[in-house]
C-alpha cells in the first residue's frame, strides 16, 4: 500500500477487524491472512492519518481516540461498499435500479400511492420514507435516500442537484364567523384574532413568519402545533385562524367545514417542492421521476384543489424552474 493520502477499503476491513478482536493474531484469523500483513496495514494506517490508533499492547485490543473516529467511518464505509455492490447485482439481473425515496408528508398524504405505483414498475426494489422535512434532509445528505422530494431547497451543498417540481401556493384558513363573507384583510385578522401557527421549527412554520414580515403584520399565535389535521380543526373549532398551503388542505376538505379558503395576496406567496439527489448519480432516472410528480401534481391534486377553491387552480402549478429570487 503506498503512501499517497488514499485510505484502501481493504485496509479499513482490516482495521475494522482488528478493532473487533482481541488480539492482531485473532484478527488475522478472522481476515484469513496473516499476522504480519495485519501489523503492517495498521502501521501504514496509521501512517496515512499520522496518528497512533491502536493500543496493540493491551488486552483486548483498544483504540485510542483517533481510532474511535476512524471505526466510525470505516463502518458506514464498509456498509456502504456492501450495499453498493448488492445494489449493482440487483440492477443487473432485474435491468432496474432499487431506489430508497424520501417524500414530505403533505405531498406523500395525496400522491404517495399513485407515486409507488407509476415508480415501482421501473424499479428493482422501491423503498419510501415520509415525515418531516429536517429529517428526510439529514437522511439525504448522509446518503439514507438516494432522491428527496421536499420543499427544502438544501442550497449550502454544491454536492447536490434539484428539479423543481411543482408550486404550492399559501392560503388563509378562517372560521366562518370571522371571514366577513370572504372580505377579511391578513391584517384585519391580525389585530383582531388569535393565529393558530405551526411550529416554528418546521418550514411552514418558519415561511408563516416570512410572509408575516412581507405584510408587516404581527401575528398573535395562541397555538404552534406540528399536525395540519391538528391545525385544520383547531380552526374548524373557532380557536383562530391559520395560514397553511393549498396541498395540506387535500387530504382533510371534511375539516374545512365551517371555515372558510381565502386567497392570500392574490396568490403571491407560495412554497415550492423540488427533487434533490446528488450530483452525476442515477442517470436519467430524477429526470423521470420528477416528471411523474409533476404529472400526478398537475392531473389530479391541483383538481382537488379546484375542488377546495376554484381560483387555487391560477396559483398550483408544476414546474420546471424556480422563480428568480
Amino acid at each position: 500500500m503506498k503512501n499517497n493520502g488514499n485510505i484502501e477499503i481493504s485496509a479499513l476491513r482490516v482495521f475494522s477487524a482488528v478493532s473487533d478482536a482481541d488480539s492482531l493474531t485473532q484478527a488475522a484469523e478472522r481476515l484469513g491472512i496473516t499476522q504480519s500483513a495485519v501489523s503492517q496495514t495498521i502501521k501504514q494506517l496509521e501512517l496515512q492519518t499520522e496518528t497512533q490508533l491502536v493500543l496493540t499492547r493491551s488486552r483486548p485490543i483498544k483504540l485510542t481516540p483517533s481510532g474511535q473516529v476512524l471505526k466510525g467511518y470505516a463502518d458506514n464505509l464498509i456498509n456502504d461498499t456492501k450495499r453498493m455492490l448488492v445494489d449493482v447485482r440487483e440492477a443487473s439481473a432485474a435491468g432496474n435500479l432499487p431506489l430508497k425515496i424520501g417524500m414530505i408528508d403533505s405531498f406523500c398524504d395525496v400522491a404517495g400511492l399513485q407515486f409507488m405505483q407509476q415508480v415501482k414498475p421501473f424499479t428493482s426494489k422501491l423503498a419510501l420514507r415520509t415525515g418531516l422535512v429536517s429529517p428526510l434532509t439529514q437522511a439525504l445528505l448522509s446518503r439514507d435516500l438516494d432522491l428527496l422530494i421536499t420543499s427544502d431547497p438544501i442550497d449550502q451543498h454544491p454536492e447536490l442537484q434539484r428539479l423543481p417540481l411543482l408550486r404550492d401556493p399559501i392560503v388563509m384558513i378562517v372560521p366562518n364567523h370571522f371571514a366577513k363573507g370572504g372580505d377579511v384583510t391578513p391584517t384585519w385578522l391580525a389585530e383582531n384574532v388569535p393565529f393558530v401557527h405551526y411550529n416554528r421549527q418546521s418550514r411552514l412554520g418558519s415561511l408563516t413568519d416570512l410572509i408575516a414580515r412581507r405584510l408587516n403584520i404581527e401575528l398573535n399565535a395562541s397555538y404552534e402545533l406540528d399536525s395540519t389535521q391538528t391545525m385544520l380543526r383547531f380552526v374548524q373549532s373557532g380557536q383562530g385562524w391559520a395560514l397553511t398551503s393549498g396541498l395540506c388542505l387535500v387530504r382533510y376538505p371534511e375539516l374545512l367545514e365551517g371555515t372558510q379558503v381565502l386567497s392570500l395576496t392574490k396568490g403571491a406567496n407560495a412554497r415550492y417542492l423540488s427533487l434533490v439527489y446528488r450530483n452525476n448519480e442515477l442517470g436519467d432516472w430524477p429526470a423521470k421521476i420528477a416528471d411523474i410528480c409533476r404529472s400526478i401534481y398537475a392531473d389530479d391534486i391541483v383538481i382537488q384543489m379546484a375542488e377546495i377553491a376554484p381560483w387555487l387552480d391560477q396559483q398550483a402549478f408544476s414546474i420546471n424552474e424556480l422563480p428568480a429570487i
